[in-house]
Protein backbone atom coordinates (compact mmCIF):
# COMPACT_ATOMS: atom_id res chain seq x y z
CA UNK A 1 0.00 0.00 0.00
CA UNK A 2 2.86 2.36 0.84
CA UNK A 3 4.44 1.74 -2.58
CA UNK A 4 1.11 2.33 -4.31
CA UNK A 5 0.60 5.63 -2.49
CA UNK A 6 4.10 6.71 -3.52
CA UNK A 7 3.31 5.90 -7.15
CA UNK A 8 0.08 7.90 -6.98
CA UNK A 9 1.96 10.91 -5.63
CA UNK A 10 4.50 10.63 -8.46
CA UNK A 11 1.76 10.33 -11.08
CA UNK A 12 0.04 13.43 -9.73
CA UNK A 13 3.31 15.38 -9.90
CA UNK A 14 3.92 14.19 -13.47
CA UNK A 15 0.45 15.17 -14.60
CA UNK A 16 0.90 18.63 -13.14
CA UNK A 17 4.31 19.10 -14.77
CA UNK A 18 3.07 17.94 -18.17
CA UNK A 19 -0.32 19.66 -18.37
CA UNK A 20 0.19 23.21 -17.13
CA UNK A 21 -1.46 25.12 -19.98
CA UNK A 22 0.88 28.06 -20.43
CA UNK A 23 1.64 27.44 -24.11
CA UNK A 24 -1.21 27.55 -26.63
CA UNK A 25 0.43 27.79 -30.05
CA UNK A 26 1.29 24.14 -30.60
CA UNK A 27 -0.20 21.84 -33.20
CA UNK A 28 -2.39 19.02 -31.79
CA UNK A 29 -2.18 15.43 -32.98
CA UNK A 30 -4.61 14.54 -35.73
CA UNK A 31 -8.00 14.00 -34.09
CA UNK A 32 -8.98 11.17 -36.44
CA UNK A 33 -5.78 9.27 -35.64
CA UNK A 34 -6.41 9.63 -31.92
CA UNK A 35 -10.02 8.58 -32.32
CA UNK A 36 -9.00 5.42 -34.18
CA UNK A 37 -6.27 4.57 -31.66
CA UNK A 38 -8.69 5.03 -28.75
CA UNK A 39 -11.20 2.41 -29.92
CA UNK A 40 -11.69 -0.34 -27.33
CA UNK A 41 -9.02 1.15 -25.07
CA UNK A 42 -10.77 -0.17 -21.99
CA UNK A 43 -10.63 -3.73 -23.29
CA UNK A 44 -6.93 -3.51 -24.06
CA UNK A 45 -5.68 -2.10 -20.77
CA UNK A 46 -5.12 -5.29 -18.80
CA UNK A 47 -2.10 -6.64 -16.98
CA UNK A 48 -1.80 -9.31 -19.69
CA UNK A 49 -1.48 -6.75 -22.45
CA UNK A 50 0.99 -3.84 -22.43
CA UNK A 51 -0.84 -1.93 -25.17
CA UNK A 52 -2.25 1.58 -25.00
CA UNK A 53 -4.23 2.24 -28.20
CA UNK A 54 -4.67 5.87 -27.15
CA UNK A 55 -0.95 6.37 -27.78
CA UNK A 56 -0.62 6.97 -31.55
CA UNK A 57 2.95 5.60 -31.42
CA UNK A 58 2.08 2.45 -29.50
CA UNK A 59 3.27 0.29 -32.40
CA UNK A 60 6.89 1.17 -31.61
CA UNK A 61 6.75 -0.70 -28.31
CA UNK A 62 5.01 -3.69 -29.86
CA UNK A 63 7.65 -4.03 -32.57
CA UNK A 64 10.41 -3.67 -29.98
CA UNK A 65 9.03 -6.64 -28.05
CA UNK A 66 8.46 -8.71 -31.19
CA UNK A 67 12.08 -8.25 -32.31
CA UNK A 68 13.44 -8.78 -28.81
CA UNK A 69 11.41 -11.96 -28.41
CA UNK A 70 12.67 -13.30 -31.74
CA UNK A 71 16.26 -12.58 -30.72
CA UNK A 72 16.07 -14.10 -27.24
CA UNK A 73 14.14 -17.21 -28.26
CA UNK A 74 16.68 -17.76 -31.03
CA UNK A 75 19.42 -18.30 -28.42
CA UNK A 76 21.90 -16.29 -30.45
CA UNK A 77 25.49 -16.16 -29.20
CA UNK A 78 26.34 -12.62 -30.31
CA UNK A 79 28.90 -10.97 -28.05
CA UNK A 80 29.68 -7.63 -29.69
CA UNK A 81 27.60 -4.58 -30.52
CA UNK A 82 28.22 -5.15 -34.23
CA UNK A 83 27.09 -8.80 -34.08
CA UNK A 84 23.96 -7.94 -32.09
CA UNK A 85 23.12 -5.06 -34.41
CA UNK A 86 23.50 -7.24 -37.50
CA UNK A 87 21.28 -9.94 -36.03
CA UNK A 88 18.67 -7.37 -35.00
CA UNK A 89 18.80 -6.00 -38.56
CA UNK A 90 18.15 -9.44 -40.02
CA UNK A 91 15.21 -10.00 -37.67
CA UNK A 92 13.88 -6.51 -38.38
CA UNK A 93 13.92 -7.17 -42.12
CA UNK A 94 11.26 -9.85 -41.55
CA UNK A 95 9.00 -7.65 -39.43
CA UNK A 96 6.22 -6.28 -41.63
CA UNK A 97 5.17 -3.69 -39.05
CA UNK A 98 8.67 -2.24 -38.94
CA UNK A 99 8.88 -2.08 -42.72
CA UNK A 100 5.84 0.24 -42.66
CA UNK A 101 7.64 2.77 -40.48
CA UNK A 102 10.16 5.45 -41.42
CA UNK A 103 13.38 4.87 -43.34
CA UNK A 104 15.55 2.19 -41.77
CA UNK A 105 18.71 4.08 -40.84
CA UNK A 106 21.89 2.34 -39.63
CA UNK A 107 22.67 2.86 -35.96
CA UNK A 108 26.03 4.06 -34.68
CA UNK A 109 28.03 1.42 -32.81
CA UNK A 110 29.95 4.22 -31.10
CA UNK A 111 26.75 5.74 -29.72
CA UNK A 112 25.63 2.35 -28.43
CA UNK A 113 28.99 1.93 -26.69
CA UNK A 114 28.58 5.30 -25.02
CA UNK A 115 25.18 4.22 -23.71
CA UNK A 116 26.71 1.03 -22.32
CA UNK A 117 29.57 2.92 -20.68
CA UNK A 118 27.33 5.44 -18.89
CA UNK A 119 23.59 4.94 -19.55
CA UNK A 120 22.36 7.57 -17.10
CA UNK A 121 24.64 10.25 -18.50
CA UNK A 122 23.61 9.39 -22.07
CA UNK A 123 19.93 9.54 -21.08
CA UNK A 124 20.38 12.95 -19.48
CA UNK A 125 22.34 14.26 -22.47
CA UNK A 126 19.75 12.90 -24.90
CA UNK A 127 17.05 14.84 -23.07
CA UNK A 128 19.18 17.98 -22.88
CA UNK A 129 20.03 17.86 -26.61
CA UNK A 130 16.57 16.88 -27.83
CA UNK A 131 14.92 19.38 -30.22
CA UNK A 132 12.23 20.24 -27.69
CA UNK A 133 11.25 23.14 -25.46
CA UNK A 134 12.51 23.20 -21.90
CA UNK A 135 8.98 22.40 -20.74
CA UNK A 136 8.89 19.21 -22.82
CA UNK A 137 12.39 18.26 -21.68
CA UNK A 138 11.42 18.72 -18.02
CA UNK A 139 8.33 16.57 -18.52
CA UNK A 140 10.34 13.77 -20.14
CA UNK A 141 13.05 14.03 -17.50
CA UNK A 142 10.47 13.70 -14.72
CA UNK A 143 9.02 10.63 -16.44
CA UNK A 144 12.41 8.94 -16.69
CA UNK A 145 13.18 9.70 -13.05
CA UNK A 146 9.81 8.26 -12.06
CA UNK A 147 10.55 5.03 -13.91
CA UNK A 148 13.41 4.33 -11.51
CA UNK A 149 10.92 4.44 -8.63
CA UNK A 150 8.19 2.48 -10.42
CA UNK A 151 10.40 -0.45 -11.42
CA UNK A 152 9.92 -2.26 -8.11
CA UNK A 153 6.12 -2.35 -8.43
CA UNK A 154 3.84 -4.89 -10.06
CA UNK A 155 3.41 -4.38 -13.79
CA UNK A 156 -0.27 -3.49 -13.39
CA UNK A 157 0.77 -0.44 -11.37
CA UNK A 158 3.55 0.49 -13.81
CA UNK A 159 1.20 0.04 -16.76
CA UNK A 160 -1.47 2.35 -15.41
CA UNK A 161 1.15 4.87 -14.32
CA UNK A 162 2.66 5.11 -17.81
CA UNK A 163 -0.76 5.26 -19.43
CA UNK A 164 -1.75 8.14 -17.14
CA UNK A 165 1.42 9.93 -18.19
CA UNK A 166 0.77 9.28 -21.90
CA UNK A 167 -2.81 10.49 -21.59
CA UNK A 168 -1.57 13.79 -20.16
CA UNK A 169 0.92 14.17 -23.02
CA UNK A 170 -1.62 13.36 -25.74
CA UNK A 171 -4.15 15.87 -24.40
CA UNK A 172 -1.66 18.61 -23.53
CA UNK A 173 -1.63 21.86 -25.50
CA UNK A 174 1.92 22.54 -24.31
CA UNK A 175 3.76 20.31 -26.76
CA UNK A 176 4.15 20.38 -30.52
CA UNK A 177 3.33 17.35 -32.63
CA UNK A 178 7.05 16.55 -32.94
CA UNK A 179 7.58 16.77 -29.18
CA UNK A 180 4.65 14.43 -28.59
CA UNK A 181 6.05 12.00 -31.14
CA UNK A 182 9.40 11.83 -29.35
CA UNK A 183 7.91 11.52 -25.87
CA UNK A 184 5.21 9.01 -26.78
CA UNK A 185 7.53 6.82 -28.87
CA UNK A 186 9.95 6.65 -25.95
CA UNK A 187 7.22 5.93 -23.39
CA UNK A 188 5.72 3.22 -25.62
CA UNK A 189 9.01 1.33 -25.84
CA UNK A 190 9.52 1.81 -22.10
CA UNK A 191 6.04 0.45 -21.33
CA UNK A 192 6.44 -2.63 -23.53
CA UNK A 193 9.99 -3.30 -22.33
CA UNK A 194 8.83 -3.20 -18.71
CA UNK A 195 6.09 -5.68 -19.61
CA UNK A 196 8.66 -7.99 -21.15
CA UNK A 197 10.76 -7.84 -18.01
CA UNK A 198 7.88 -8.37 -15.58
CA UNK A 199 5.81 -10.94 -17.47
CA UNK A 200 8.29 -13.31 -19.11
CA UNK A 201 8.62 -16.50 -17.05
CA UNK A 202 12.21 -17.22 -18.08
CA UNK A 203 13.43 -13.81 -16.89
CA UNK A 204 15.86 -13.52 -19.80
CA UNK A 205 15.30 -9.80 -20.03
CA UNK A 206 15.69 -7.01 -17.51
CA UNK A 207 15.01 -3.42 -18.43
CA UNK A 208 17.72 -0.83 -17.90
CA UNK A 209 18.36 2.86 -18.16
CA UNK A 210 20.41 2.04 -21.25
CA UNK A 211 17.35 0.54 -22.91
CA UNK A 212 15.45 3.78 -22.34
CA UNK A 213 18.39 5.96 -23.37
CA UNK A 214 18.57 4.10 -26.67
CA UNK A 215 14.83 4.52 -27.18
CA UNK A 216 14.99 8.26 -26.64
CA UNK A 217 18.11 8.82 -28.74
CA UNK A 218 16.54 6.89 -31.60
CA UNK A 219 13.11 8.48 -31.22
CA UNK A 220 14.61 11.87 -32.01
CA UNK A 221 15.27 10.50 -35.53
CA UNK A 222 12.32 8.14 -36.06
CA UNK A 223 10.49 5.16 -34.55
CA UNK A 224 12.54 2.58 -36.45
CA UNK A 225 15.81 3.90 -35.05
CA UNK A 226 14.30 4.09 -31.56
CA UNK A 227 13.31 0.43 -31.70
CA UNK A 228 16.65 -0.84 -32.98
CA UNK A 229 18.82 1.36 -30.77
CA UNK A 230 16.87 0.44 -27.65
CA UNK A 231 16.94 -3.27 -28.49
CA UNK A 232 20.65 -3.43 -29.30
CA UNK A 233 21.68 -1.40 -26.23
CA UNK A 234 19.43 -3.47 -23.98
CA UNK A 235 20.73 -6.81 -25.28
CA UNK A 236 24.36 -5.78 -24.97
CA UNK A 237 23.90 -4.52 -21.41
CA UNK A 238 22.08 -7.74 -20.53
CA UNK A 239 24.96 -9.78 -21.96
CA UNK A 240 27.48 -7.90 -19.84
CA UNK A 241 25.39 -8.34 -16.69
CA UNK A 242 25.15 -12.11 -17.13
CA UNK A 243 28.83 -12.71 -17.90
Amino acid sequence: MKNLLSVLVIITSLLVSCTSENIDDTEPLDSEVLKEKSVNTGKMLTTDNPANPANPYDIAGKIHNDILDSYLTGNHSCTTIAEISQKVDSISALNSDLLNLATNLPISYGEIQQIIDDPQLELEQAIANAPMTNTAKDCLSDFMASMLLWEGNEYSVIHQSIISFETSVVSSVMFSTEEKRIILTTSSITRYSMYYSKKRKDKDWETSVGNRAGALQGAIDNSCTAIKKSTVAGIMIQNLQTQ
